[in-house]
């Protein structure tokens, strides 16, 4: 099975023995050498350049690379354009999250439901991009945007999104992906060791150490993970499954940033210690990292004599999801999957859960003694 993204594949390929999954190997294909159209450019073409280059996430992906390059000049970002980011982020969340369940949800959804889904989808985005496009301007008319946040609810709604977003509405398209997973238990249950802000320090200073650390980023002694079942996990929710807590995870995530965006709209105020931060790092460096749908995402700008970036640095939360030793691999590792056409089926629906943000594929092979 593949699903498309972006330029990009991420290889899994799975050896079974005996139906358990005796070895998962993980492989990256991405476009070399990104970061390194940053370099010679003026800080602050950086943000725009960053938004252009990304197609998914290009609002979140802007806001890292604004805080990164601020931070190195040793500047802040001030309230008025943090609120307008904050914006911007949380309905950028909301419909990437959207997006990648309607669309990459591997077994396809009923045809009674996946035309309402498609409407509401396209609902979704003119409503985030509203926003969005709201936010960057950097200007947030306030009634002006409870239109577009009362529009976004309306379509996450109807796809299934509860208030407060615990579990999905019946007869949705959200139910019925529930409905897919609530009775899988092929794969064990597992708490997520979270990639949080008081990592930020260690992961950054590695990041500018190790010339691999982007693709194989780690943390001595944890397998982290970041992203909306880090952020959240629906532990005690439907009992027994993974997947499902999983699944749960992601629509409360939703449910809690449509919340945040009307809290926004309502009086102004937002959480933006949880949702984004950054800091100098020496050299005349700075780093910005923002919660975006796929978990948290990093910015490292460097800028040198002449005052233009010397060095540019991105860290994505899918090197850390689908690193060969991450919580991907040590999740589906050991798992009792089977042999048969179940088994490709159920590690696409895990790695779509785990949401990467590029393409990937999975391959099921015999082990060479079963």
């Amino acid at each position: 099975m593949t699903f498309l993204r972006r330029p990009g594949t991420i290889s899994i390929e799975v050896t079974v023995s005996s139906g358990v999954a005796s070895s998962v190997a993980v492989k990256a294909n991405r476009p070399p050498g990104l970061t390194r159209i940053f370099v010679g450019r003026r800080p602050e073409e950086a943000p725009t350049l960053a938004r252009q280059v990304f197609s998914l996430c290009g609002f979140s992906q802007s806001v890292a690379s604004r805080l990164a390059v601020l931070n190195a000049a040793d500047l802040s970002m001030g309230e008025g354009e943090r609120v307008a980011a904050a914006t911007g982020l949380y309905a950028e969340r909301i419909f990437e999250t959207l997006r990648a369940l309607i669309l990459h949800w591997p077994p396809p959804l009923p045809s009674e439901l996946a035309p309402v889904a498609g409407r509401c989808l396209r609902r979704a985005l003119a409503a985030s991009q509203e926003i969005i496009g709201q936010a960057s301007s950097g200007k947030i008319n306030r009634q002006q945007l409870a239109s577009a946040v009362a529009r976004l609810c309306f379509a996450a709604r109807a796809i299934g999104i509860s208030d407060p977003g615990d579990m999905p509405l019946p007869g949705s398209a959200c139910a019925e992906m529930l409905r897919d997973i609530v009775n899988n238990r092929v794969f064990a249950d597992r708490l997520p060791d979270a990639l949080t802000v008081e990592d930020d320090q260690e992961v950054i200073f590695r990041l500018s150490d190790e010339p691999d650390y982007s693709n194989l980023p780690h943390l001595p002694g944890r397998v982290v993970e970041t992203g909306a079942y880090a952020r959240r996990p629906a532990w005690g929710a439907a009992s027994g499954s993974h997947l499902a807590r999983r699944f749960l995870a992601r629509i409360g995530d939703v449910g809690y940033c449509l919340g945040q965006l009307k809290a926004v709209a309502d009086t102004g105020e937002h959480d933006w210690v949880t949702l984004a931060c950054g800091a100098p790092t020496p050299g005349a460096g700075g780093y910005g990292a923002v919660e975006c749908a796929r978990g948290r995402l990093y910015h490292q700008a460097e800028i040198g004599g002449d005052g233009r970036l010397s060095a540019y640095r991105i860290l994505a939360p899918t090197e850390w999801n689908f690193h060969p030793a991450g919580p991907f691999v040590d999740t589906l590792l050991r798992s009792r999957i089977g042999s048969d056409d179940s088994a490709p089926r159920s590690v696409s629906l895990l790695a779509a859960l785990f949401d990467p943000c590029v393409a990937f594929d999975v391959g099921i092979r015999e082990a060479d003694d079963a």
